[in-house]
């Protein structure tokens, strides 16, 4: 059964890249490994190992509430009804303080041809609350992460072939969510990363390529020279109630973000609209906040958001640099991008799915993209 299924998709794999024009950046061994991975991982994973907590999550014994619940005990209704359910066993009853997320951004998400522009982006996160934070305030988040950034197509060899500036920008951040008493979210976060050849773009890319037989990269030659960033971001968004219900099936969460520093700055603001079960602000996956969380969550979302840029290093060169390399774009200073997604939060593991379009980010640039995303996580 899994040979048929996997003989079917390089199928259809192999009918995309039927077009010869486009048969050296089509990448089904690339796409097979990507897409194999994830589904063999959560077949003999994920599934079963949710499956089994969710089994032993309930029995006919009384609920015991933690302490950490700020509904427990000061509202009576709630208690009686929280004292007719099931108990809820680990990892509900005893929540976890840490959880790891992977993240991966790539074009080949898509299932087209298409291989520049933001062409791959891999973020690895640690996160934490405080055992001594009963009212669970504060999600404490470490990150590090690559950007990489190519032209429309990454095997060009002359400059003149350039439609976007070429380099990575390779990042270590810190951040901070805090919940108001609400429910509205203060989030803030300071990252360090460089841009050029120190953030590894090169060798990989190199190296993927090399692993897969792809085509070799050509264009790094002509990548932005080195400057070291420093950068805040902020996020806020307020809490909004559309329905009486304790558990709406729809929600809308406003989003006001900002940037500053010599590498990003600018700002956007933007509406997420939900659909299906979702946590509170602070208890949902969506904003890394579902270790606070005491239910499954699973839900779509749409999130359509205006971006105005003031500077951005990956397209304009280093800030504080005079030579700031072979080949820079005009900066696109207001653009659109919308995020289509889902996402599962469970009582261990968690995942998300997202499909990306993103108008030019430089002027220079012969069209917008799509990309695809991936995320994956493991509470402990």
């Amino acid at each position: 059964m899994h040979l048929k299924r996997s003989h079917f998709l390089n199928r259809i794999l192999t009918s995309i890249c039927m077009d010869s024009r486009r048969q050296r950046l089509c990448r089904p061994g690339l796409l097979m490994f990507k897409i194999q991975s994830i589904i063999l991982f959560l077949a003999l994973f994920v599934q079963p190992l949710h499956a089994q907590v969710q089994k032993n999550q309930v029995t006919d014994k009384k609920i015991s509430r933690p302490a950490e619940d700020p509904r427990w005990g000061q509202d009576s209704v709630y208690n009686d009804e929280q004292k007719s359910a099931p108990v809820r066993h680990l990892p509900y009853q005893q929540r976890w303080h840490h959880f790891i997320q992977i993240l991966n951004d790539n074009d080949s998400y898509t299932l087209t041809a298409n291989d520049g522009y933001y062409t791959n982006g891999l973020k690895l996160v640690y996160g934490w609350n405080s055992s001594k934070d009963s009212a669970n305030t504060t999600i404490h988040t470490l990150e590090i992460g690559q950007l990489m950034y190519n032209a429309k197509n990454g095997s060009y060899r002359r400059k003149e072939e350039l439609d976007r500036p070429v380099t990575a920008f390779l990042y270590a951040r810190y951040g901070a969510q805090h919940f108001t008493a609400n429910n509205s979210l203060m989030a803030w976060g300071i990252n360090v990363g460089t841009i050029g050849p120190p953030a590894l773009g090169r060798p990989m890319q190199q190296a993927i390529h090399s692993l897969f037989n792809m085509y070799t990269p050509e264009e790094w030659d002509y990548q932005l020279n080195t400057e070291i960033g420093v950068n805040a971001d902020f996020t806020w968004s307020p809490s909004v109630s559309l329905s009486s219900s304790d558990a709406p099936v729809f929600r809308l969460l406003p989003v006001v973000a900002a940037s500053l520093g010599n590498t990003f700055t600018g700002a956007s603001l933007g509406p997420v609209f939900s659909l299906g079960k979702m946590g509170i602000n602070s208890q949902t996956i969506f904003w890394q906040s579902h270790i606070n969380g005491y239910n499954n969550e699973s839900f779509v979302y749409f999130y359509p958001e205006m971006l105005m840029s003031f500077y951005n290093a990956t397209i304009q060169g280093g800030l504080f640099r005079s030579d700031k390399g072979p080949y820079t774009g005009k900066l696109n200073h207001l653009r659109y991008r919308q995020t289509l997604g889902w996402m599962h939060s469970g009582p261990v593991f968690n995942i998300g799915l997202g499909l990306i379009f993103d108008s030019r980010e430089s002027k220079t640039q012969w069209h917008s993209q799509w990309y695809g995303r991936i995320q994956l996580g493991l509470n402990f």
